[in-house]
């Protein structure tokens, strides 16, 4: 499979005019954006110097244009391939700029980020650029 980087960098883009990331001082960032039958959401985490906060990717005054670009790079990955990911996860380091992801196709439980599993999910996420 053959991604156009246009897309990573778009993805990039706007998650930094997410207001979480507008609104807080962040060195890196996680985000899982799940896809179900008739369903998406996305949640995550800021790993800022002094802590870890819950967030999620929404562009204040555009809330479907994250969303769209998610599902429009989904659609071009299931054209190309006859498979849909299901959860996708975008992790960027802030000082840097280097962004990457990665795809679920299958185990919707992968990066679920559930309330009995948080503290462990938050270091699963962690992104690491080394």
């Amino acid at each position: 499979m053959n991604i156009d980087d246009k897309y990573i960098t778009e993805i990039g883009q706007l998650l930094l005019r997410c207001e979480d990331m507008l609104e807080n001082e962040w060195e890196s960032v996680s985000i899982v954006y799940d896809i179900n039958e008739g369903h998406t959401s996305n949640s995550g985490f800021l790993y800022m110097r002094d802590g870890i906060l819950p967030t999620c990717a929404s562009i204040d005054g555009e809330p479907l244009l994250f969303r769209d670009k998610i599902l429009g790079l989904r659609e071009k990955i299931q054209d190309e391939t006859g498979y849909g990911f299901i959860q996708l996860l975008i992790q960027m380091e802030k000082a840097t700029g280097r962004i990457k992801i990665d795809f679920e196709f299958d185990d919707p439980n992968r990066w679920a980020i559930k309330p009995a599993k948080i503290k462990e999910m938050r270091e699963i996420l962690r992104p690491d650029f080394s």
